[in-house]
């Protein structure tokens, strides 16, 4: 009955907003990307790929969900090379990352609105053997559809946050049977687990297997002290500022000033975490009359005095990791991006900083603070203070560096413990022999 006045109200809402929709995909293109994808038509490519067998469908709605799953999508490909591979996405912007970083995709296509009409169309062409889906990416009419027709879905790198517990718990009468209908739940954290199967989901088929996003991460190479050598600026206590957002770069250059006067020749790496704002942040270095260069100009510069490292290239920053001191990860002191990546300076073996605002990585970071690899800060006072006492004590730093790294070793094979699962349920691949 929940699901009938489910899929009522998104009729009436549909017939509704329907004008409004028209006006909108008429003045706004990119509204348009991918839309008869959406209402279940898909490209003769994919119908064409799903007729030699039924696919292994793996649905990542966003880029950072997609980049996270490459290590199960490769072993998916390496175990069931007989079964084509389909991706589906969310954005425009997923589906480029899809088509750029997922060469183990055999097809890629935009997911169908949740309605009865799109689904059952979508289901019809693909016929997939498996339903895969991350995070908590729960469609009630998708999800339904597939146990109906007895394709198993299986809940992949899984979080079920306290949000995401209040949030569905306010529809628990649509969502706990799609919970406990779910053929398996391999959940990040044990607490992601238990909340969970407080929704509904049949413990038996919870299990918890950890976060994909620790196996895509490698350890950074060696440029960034290369790089720090051939500037004369290798040999000084490094202190980064990484993926830093406004006013981030503020707090840093504030407890820089502070720091310098207790951490002799301490040189601060600033990285914005985007393009767009290098100007800015160099604005703040020039008004706050900081001795600084800027990467692109690194060749030129050859003086010793320099307090403040400029990182205004893409794609170098985890090299300089090795050669940190400290590391603060930005996107954590304030509510909006949820934090950025811990694990990489971790697994170089760094302590790591971060705010309170951590929620794209909130198992790794609990673990971080658990080991004492990561410390959490609230505001300028506690991360002058926590640096304080890194910088200055060489036997601490090193200590927290290595439970950094510890932390994250632990961490990885999520994918190895999630395949195990998985083979209970997929489908042995389509036999070869004649």
């Amino acid at each position: 009955m929940s699901l009938v006045l489910y899929n009522l109200f998104l009729s009436l809402f549909a017939l509704i907003a329907l004008p409004f929709a028209a006006v909108a995909l008429l003045l706004r293109p990119r509204y348009r990307v991918g839309l008869s994808q959406r209402l279940g038509f898909l490209p003769s490519s994919v119908s064409d790929l799903v007729q030699r067998a039924s696919p292994l469908w793996l649905h990542a709605a966003s880029v950072g969900e997609l980049l996270a799953t490459r290590p199960f999508l490769q072993t998916l490909k390496q175990r069931f090379l007989d079964r084509p591979l389909l991706i589906s996405v969310q954005t425009a912007t997923a589906y480029a990352a899809a088509i750029k970083h997922c060469p183990e995709a055999d097809g890629i296509i935009y997911f169908p609105l949740d309605h009865p009409l799109f689904v059952r169309r979508v289901l019809k062409q693909l016929k997939p053997a498996v339903f895969f889906f991350t995070e908590t990416e729960m469609w009630p009419n998708m999800l339904s559809s597939l146990v109906r027709r007895s394709v198993p879905t299986i809940l992949v790198s899984g979080r079920f946050s306290r949000r995401a517990q209040l949030r569905y718990g306010l529809l628990s009468p649509l969502f706990r049977p799609i919970f406990h209908s779910t053929t398996a739940c391999c959940m990040q954290t044990a607490e992601d687990a238990e909340r969970l199967v407080a929704a509904g989901a049949s413990r038996q088929r919870v299990h918890v297997t950890g976060n994909f996003k620790v196996d895509g991460v490698s350890a950074g190479n060696q440029a960034g002290t290369a790089i720090l050598e051939q500037a004369g600026l290798a040999d000084r206590p490094l202190l980064i500022g990484a993926s830093t957002h406004h006013p981030e770069e503020e707090i840093l250059l504030r407890t820089y000033r502070k720091l310098s006067t207790k951490v002799p020749r301490l040189l601060l790496l600033l990285a914005p975490r985007h393009p767009q704002r290098f100007g800015a942040v160099e604005s703040l270095l020039k008004n706050g009359g900081y001795r600084y260069v800027k990467r692109s100009a690194l060749s030129d510069f050859s003086g010793p005095t320099t307090e403040v490292l400029l990182l205004d290239t893409l794609g170098e920053l985890a090299s300089f990791y090795a050669s940190a001191a400290l590391v603060f990860v930005g996107g954590s002191l304030i509510p909006g991006p949820g934090g950025h990546n811990v694990i990489e300076p971790a697994l170089a073996g760094v302590p790591v900083c971060f705010g309170p605002y951590t929620r794209n990585f909130v198992s790794i970071v609990a673990s971080l603070k658990k080991m004492g690899g990561g410390i959490e800060i609230r505001d300028e006072q506690s991360l002058c203070a926590a640096a304080v006492f890194l910088l200055t004590d060489s036997q601490a730093r090193l200590t927290a560096g290595r439970q950094a790294r510890t932390t994250i070793r632990q961490e990885q094979s999520a994918v190895a413990r999630t395949l195990i699962v998985v083979l209970k349920y997929c489908p042995p691949p389509p036999s070869t022999s004649h």
